[in-house]
């Protein structure tokens, strides 16, 4: 098979990365018109912001772990049908219960995504670099916010936020076409035997599988990862809002202040991948190029993020959401490498699992950022800036428990070209 090939697959990928963060930001960015037109307070759109959540990370756990059974390509198939439909319901919306009901199908189906396309990108490239790889899927997610932010803004102001939804539906469909041919393609040398050599992993046995979820690596990374994604779950729910009723921006100042920050922020965490992957190939040691990187980057988003509510220039908001998202994403790319190498041959299961974790703060965050806000009646800054100092010292905090815990026993290069020990 041509060597080419990868890079088609890890394309389409990230194609399909566009649209899923795509879907996930529409409420966010439509978020001032489905609460006049349904009459909804701040803490009943927290609700619906929830809702995404409620079944995402048990979705993403079965989801990711049945691939291992059946085949990354054939679960990718279900989630782009689900998204079609679940987009597609919209249409019909005329009060809270058809919208909520429409959040949790999308949930369902987009919470093995990540999980899926990191398991199937891992089947075509190397473990140095992997980092890389998945950073480009990732870049993917950003990629998404940003395009949609503008595109959005443009097809509520001229079709409506209905519609708008509907068409993301197709988007989905459209895509889905086009991986019943690329999903059949199949990689001709397996990395997956390739680490079982150079790592000497373990048999995946269920003494093996629970001993790995246990290992302190996995529950603080993890921990970590679900305080970051509280940070990404403030700014598709909740961001735009704060840009325009706090920051007093306009829709479509708002809608670009995202897209550029997210670009930005999405570009240079590449870079910082890069710079993983070079430390990890040259030392071969989880603990400097993964762990270590990850934790320091999500202190240092944590402390700056504390920023955001004391500015009100466009330049500056955008310096400091580009920084941030430079720090959160390159962690968020480093991590499943990290959790694929401490049970390589079910990296379904680990990377469904973390994500499970990763996302659950997408279950409670939403509530308590829209009750915060809410319940500040008419000084609505007070609640935006509450929720906003509480995502920093919960970042900053986690990555400490990362960065002290989290450490694999043996650092030798050596022992960890082996194995990562639990």
């Amino acid at each position: 098979m041509q060597r080419w090939t990868k890079w088609v697959i890890l394309l389409a990928l990230f194609i399909l990365s566009i649209v899923n963060f795509a879907d996930k930001s529409i409420t966010g960015l439509a978020g001032i018109h489905i609460m006049k037109d349904l009459n909804l307070s701040f803490s009943q759109f927290g609700t619906v912001g929830s809702s995404f959540f409620w079944l995402f990370p048990l979705a993403g756990i079965l989801g990711a772990s049945l691939s291992d059974r059946y085949g990354t390509e054939k679960v990718l198939v279900v989630m782009a049908i689900i998204w079609t439909i679940a987009q597609s319901l919209v249409m019909f919306v005329s009060g809270l219960p058809l919208l909520l009901f429409s959040r949790v199908l999308l949930g369902i189906g987009e919470g093995p995504f990540q999980a899926t396309a990191t398991s199937h990108i891992s089947k075509w490239f190397k473990p140095e670099t992997r980092g890389l790889a998945i950073s480009i899927l990732n870049f993917g997610n950003v990629v998404g916010i940003a395009v949609s932010a503008p595109i959005v803004v443009f097809l509520m102001s001229n079709f409506g936020w209905k519609k708008t939804f509907f068409i993301s539906g197709i988007i989905s469909f459209v895509w889905l076409i086009g991986w019943l041919g690329l999903g059949r393609l199949k990689p001709d040398v397996s990395f997956k035997d390739e680490e079982s050599k150079q790592e000497n992993k373990l048999e995946t046995n269920g003494k093996d599988k629970w001993k790995a979820l246990r290992s302190p690596i996995f529950i603080f990374t993890s921990l970590a990862a679900c305080i970051g994604f509280s940070y990404i779950v403030f700014g598709l729910t909740f961001n735009p809002a704060y840009l325009m009723k706090v920051k007093g921006f306009t829709e479509q100042q708002a809608g670009n202040i995202i897209a550029i920050s997210g670009l930005i922020g999405a570009i240079f965490a590449l870079v910082l991948a890069i710079i993983s992957d070079r430390i990890y190939k040259k030392t071969l040691n989880l603990w400097k190029s993964r762990i270590l990187f990850s934790a320091s980057s999500l202190i240092l988003a944590g402390i700056i993020y504390a920023l955001y509510p004391l500015v009100t220039g466009k330049g500056s908001i955008i310096i400091i959401l580009s920084i941030v998202y430079t720090l959160v994403t390159a962690a968020g790319n480093l991590n499943p490498a990290v959790i694929i190498s401490l049970l390589p041959d079910r990296r379904g299961l680990m990377t469904g699992t973390y994500y499970g974790i990763m996302t659950s703060s997408g279950i409670f965050a939403p509530i308590i950022f829209g009750k915060l806000i809410q319940g500040s009646g008419a000084n609505p800054a007070a609640g935006f800036s509450s929720s906003i100092y509480g995502i920093s010292v919960a970042l900053v905090v986690s990555a400490m428990c990362m960065f002290l815990f989290a450490k694999p026993k043996q650092r030798s290069a050596r022992n960890e070209k082996r194995t990562v020990n639990l």
